[in-house]
């Protein structure tokens, strides 16, 4: 009678380990794959906006403001009908607080709002604080959809004229938008619209990450780049500025429609010039 062979004890523990170490040598690679998709993903979202921005323009002569007058709505919810969201945007008074908006028009989430990166919109949620009417404290919160992208406003941190008459200098402002020819220092040369760094554990927090769409606070919608907000260049970072959950670069959307990832260590000056779109000054190559 022939004797059946089985594995010795010593032999599966070996066993165990080559495959722990071929998984070990595999997983990376599939976390680059993923990733390395995850970047065309986000960068076409971009090119997305890119074409919603242009179609706008072709329609209203301009590009959309940052926000309306302070209190509608913003630049993410004038888009929709250029990105096919005709019946979300048919939800909305564009010209009435976000928090008097009905609450399908201020919850619900645009696939293409969100790097895959940190999350889609089937697993963003809503925001969990900050979205208040006025600046007081105790009031109640309007939870709201988010978004992982911004458009770029003055490098100094404003939407606005400030009060000793200082101008937006970037892409977008308050009120009303640009039009192509206020580029002057061309539309190659110009970013419109990028990721948002958010610090770890702040998704849907305050103004790190409120809604997408409140158009009472700039900082919702909005970010600042240059030498005063540089690109975020870790997690923990709590400040607000531009940057992104892929490794080392994050991606923009310039003023001509193309999409290009930038290293989170350029000059925080070259970068500056290219969120200022009428200064004169000529961008270095980086």
């Amino acid at each position: 009678m022939s004797r059946r062979r089985a594995f010795t004890l010593i032999e599966l523990l070996v066993v165990i380990a080559v495959i722990s170490i071929l998984i070990g040598l595999l997983l990376p690679a599939v976390q680059r794959v993923r990733e390395a998709a995850n970047r065309i993903s986000c960068g076409n979202n971009l090119k997305q906006i890119g074409l919603a921005l242009h179609n706008y323009h072709l329609n209203h002569e301009k590009f959309p403001p940052s926000r309306i007058n302070g209190v509608g709505a913003t630049w993410a919810v004038l888009i929709l009908p250029e990105i096919e969201q005709d019946n979300l945007y048919r939800q909305w008074s564009i010209h009435y607080p976000y928090w008097q908006q009905n609450q399908t028009a201020r919850q619900s989430s645009v696939r293409n709002y969100f790097c895959p990166s940190r999350r889609s919109a089937a697993t963003a949620g809503f925001s969990l604080s900050g979205d208040v009417p006025g600046s007081g404290q105790n009031q109640t919160h309007y939870p709201g959809g988010l978004g992982d992208y911004a458009v770029s406003v003055d490098p100094l941190g404003h939407d606005t004229m400030t009060a000793n008459g200082y101008p937006v200098r970037g892409a977008f402002q308050m009120g009303t938008g640009f039009r192509i020819e206020d580029f002057t220092d061309g539309t190659t040369n110009t970013i419109m619209v990028g990721e948002k760094h958010i610090p770890v554990g702040k998704n849907g927090v305050g103004w790190w990450d409120c809604s997408l769409y409140n158009g009472q606070f700039y900082v919702c919608s909005s970010r600042a780049l240059g030498k005063t907000y540089p690109l975020g260049t870790y997690p923990q970072d709590t400040a607000w500025k531009f940057g992104s959950q892929h490794m080392q670069v994050s991606g923009f959307l310039y003023a001509d429609g193309h999409v290009r990832v930038v290293s989170t260590m350029v000059d925080p000056a070259v970068l500056e010039l290219l969120a200022i779109r009428n200064d004169g000054m000529v961008v270095p190559e980086f």
